[in-house]
């Protein structure tokens, strides 16, 4: 194993002798992509303004994904190019956690091959290859991934993957005959198991937002009917669902800034009491479930008040 590490920290070295600042540069937007503050952009984007649905699905593949991620780094405990004992310089960003398997390319994988699966044509799937293969390349131009990690992602993506091909119908369908007290036991459910296992504040944000954004979807599916569809046409329609993106995704940026500057008042208060910890990985929790609810069920709610969305209720009685 350590014989692959190195010849993996060789790899590194080869395609770091093309490196220069503009390119840097790119790969670093190039590597943010693949993190889950672009995945909290791009999924209020696909939800509010394409297709509810199918953001929908998409974001429990990749919060599933993620834990799945994080815990086999943390449980693997695996090192990365920039640790002692390999090389410190191949860093060109600050990582955290082990490198095994890497979470860039397992979740780009995830993420890039469902909205592949939206298009069903092959220039679809290529691009999501393409994109997939870019991630990678740019963790090792940056030194935070050894080539071990990406296979290992990769790997891993593949088997989540087919998972949500296989089973995301079936599990549609068993809990639209449950209706609503069904999906919120099991989105409950889900997010407990994903947090029994809390080595680290990072590893609770999947299962809060597994909460937040199930238990979300499942009132607003059965009481409110939003649709992320528009009636208008044409320069109306743009500028109706670009309204939607810019005010629902200015209320998710204040959420998350204010509640981070919350936070240490209230851990601040809690270690007198010695419970600092507890403290604040139940703030993490609350705070991402939270920005997850607002997605799924307060935006929608506002645009529907606001007059920028239709529910599919109101439709109906419109037909009628």
């Amino acid at each position: 194993m350590e014989a692959l590490l190195q010849w993996g920290l060789e790899c590194i070295r080869a395609i770091q002798t093309i490196a220069s600042p503009p390119l840097t540069v790119f790969m670093k937007a190039v590597t943010f992509l693949g993190t889950i503050p672009a995945y909290l952009i791009l999924i209020p984007l696909i939800y509010w303004c394409v297709d509810e649905k199918k953001a929908f699905r998409l974001g429990m593949a990749l919060m599933i994904s993620a834990w799945v991620n994080l815990t086999l780094k943390y449980l693997l405990d695996q090192p990365r190019p920039f640790f002692p004992g390999y090389d410190p310089a191949v860093a060109l960003i600050s990582e955290s956690h082990g490198g095994f398997p890497s979470g860039h390319a397992q979740n780009s994988l995830v993420l890039a091959f469902v909205l592949a699966s939206w298009g069903k044509k092959k220039l679809w799937y290529a691009a999501a290859a393409f994109f997939t293969l870019l991630i990678g390349f740019s963790r090792l131009y940056l030194g935070v991934h050894f080539p071990t990690d990406l296979f290992g992602g990769w790997v891993l993506g593949g088997i989540i993957l087919t998972g949500y091909f296989l089973l995301t119908p079936n599990i549609e369908k068993a809990l639209a005959r449950g209706g609503l007290r069904p999906a919120l036991w099991t989105t409950a459910a889900a997010a407990f198991i994903m947090i029994l296992y809390r080595p680290s504040e990072s590893l609770l944000m999947p299962g809060a937002v597994v909460l937040g954004m199930g238990a979300g979807y499942s009132l607003v599916s059965h009481y409110l009917g939003f649709t992320a569809g528009c009636q208008r046409n044409g320069a109306i329609k743009f500028f109706t669902l670009l309204i939607r993106f810019m005010l629902g995704i200015t209320v998710t940026f204040l959420i998350f800034v204010l509640s981070a500057k919350l936070e240490p008042k209230i851990v601040t208060q809690a270690a007198a009491r010695n419970t600092a910890a507890d403290y604040s990985q139940l703030f993490v929790f609350i705070r991402y479930g939270i920005i997850a609810f607002w997605i799924s069920a307060g935006a929608p709610w506002l645009f529907i008040r606001l007059k920028l969305a239709n529910s599919e209720k109101e439709l109906t009685q419109d037909d009628q």
